[in-house]
């Protein structure tokens, strides 16, 4: 679990709040589920929390982290990402967090 929410920590490491949208797309808030080095396990989270798959190695982002996939929904208003953060924690991912953030690159 720890390792999950250090994991998560990194997926939030590359983004910013700040950019425009011609410099990003997908900005806003995002409930973070997870970030794995296997693919499918990855794929295996998105399942089971009806959420995407992002894959770091395709990010834009100079500060992206590679190596890792990221089990996340949004962007959406506020709200909706915490409803979807409990609904993550009532799904057994303790280490779930909502985020206002940017993502650069393919949603999977």
């Amino acid at each position: 679990m720890t390792r999950m929410l250090a994991l998560a920590a990194a997926f939030a490491a590359i983004v910013t709040t700040g950019a425009t949208p011609a410099q990003a797309s997908g900005c806003g808030w995002y409930a973070l589920g997870g970030a794995f080095q296997s693919r499918n396990a990855a794929y295996n989270q998105a399942g089971d929390l009806d959420a995407s798959v992002y894959d770091l190695d395709d990010s834009d982002s100079p500060n992206a982290g590679k190596g890792f996939y990221v089990v996340a929904l949004g962007p959406v208003r506020r709200s909706q990402a915490n409803e979807y953060r409990r609904e993550f924690r009532r799904n057994g991912v303790r280490s779930a967090y909502v985020k206002r953030m940017c993502f650069y690159g393919p949603r999977l």
